[in-house]
């Protein structure tokens, strides 16, 4: 690994790689050279799984596909984002123009000014929002019950906490130990405490199928597949297809998003044009009507 990272260094630069490079050379473990990093909880937490149960190689392996996923949905976002986003551009150039039949061409370079400043400093503010909720357990129960943006985080942390637990259980990992570090890689906000709920349960004799039951942040019916492997003794045969399962739904819950995250953009983009038209025509026509009546009057 340190071959690899010094390797890797030549061709990658940022803090990330410097940190896990030297932390990698000192000696430290893969999954807190990691943290020291700045990885996520859930890319850190997984790393170490895979340490624990010396299938490093398998765990970079999934990360490596996890990230490809990352990146293809990210990029099928913005590629379907560029037409909603222009045609928000079009309408606060036309919405500033239309006031030139009611005023001067330094007023309305006022008014395009201010649009522009307007809508800029509110998609910064919600990405900014994005960010700082990220980390926040009420915003991230918020999230998961907003339709296909839920649907999409419930699916990709579901695979993540199966295949965490299979990978350790495979590896021969007691299973107290193995769902703890499940729920660590999970990618939930309040994982340490499902963690520590998980490993005290399990110690004192509860069955895995029984606390799945009563997870309501895992599919329902999880909880018949794991009881089977439960009680034909192979439960890590019923893991196995629970990931792969997951791994389908996850896929079909990001290319929902995907396709569904431009439309509604489109929409809202429509609703503000039709609000800049209603303001124009207001401004430009209604209003000075009005007035006019009420000087006569």
């Amino acid at each position: 690994m340190r071959d690899s990272l010094r390797r890797l260094q030549e061709r990658i630069s940022g803090r990330q790689m410097a940190i896990l490079t030297q932390k990698i050379g000192e000696g430290a473990l893969a999954g807190d050279a990691f943290a020291e990093a700045g990885f996520s909880p859930f890319e850190c937490h997984l790393v170490a799984a895979g340490e624990r149960s010396a299938q490093l190689e398998t765990v970079f392996q999934h990360l490596s596909e996890f990230w490809s996923r990352q990146i293809e949905v990210r990029q099928a976002l913005v590629t379907q984002l560029y037409y909603p986003i222009l045609m928000l551009h079009a309408a606060l150039f036309i919405a500033a123009l239309s006031e030139l039949a009611i005023s001067s061409w330094p007023v309305v370079e006022f008014r395009l000014v201010e649009y522009f400043t307007i809508f800029y400093a509110l998609g910064l503010g919600f990405y900014f929002f994005l960010q700082l909720t990220e980390s926040n357990e009420a915003a991230q129960r918020f999230w998961m019950a907003v339709p296909i943006i839920g649907r999409a985080l419930r699916t990709a942390c579901s695979h993540r906490w199966v295949s965490a637990l299979k990978l350790e259980f495979s590896a021969g990992i007691p299973l107290p130990d193995a769902v703890a570090d499940a729920w660590r890689a999970s990618g939930y906000v309040d994982s340490e405490r499902l963690a520590a709920e998980a490993e005290r349960e399990l110690r004192e004799g509860a069955l895995l199928s029984t606390l799945v039951h009563h997870w309501r942040r895992l599919p329902r019916d999880w909880t018949d597949f794991i009881e089977t492997g439960e009680i034909s003794g192979a439960l890590e045969t019923a893991l196995a297809n629970l990931q792969a399962e997951a791994a389908r739904d996850s896929t079909l819950a990001q290319q929902r998003l995907t396709e569904w995250t431009p439309k509604i953009a489109s929409v809202l983009i429509l609703i503000v044009i039709g609000i800049l038209v209603l303001h124009t025509v207001w401004q430009g026509y209604i209003m000075p009507i009005v007035q006019l009546e009420n000087m006569n009057l």
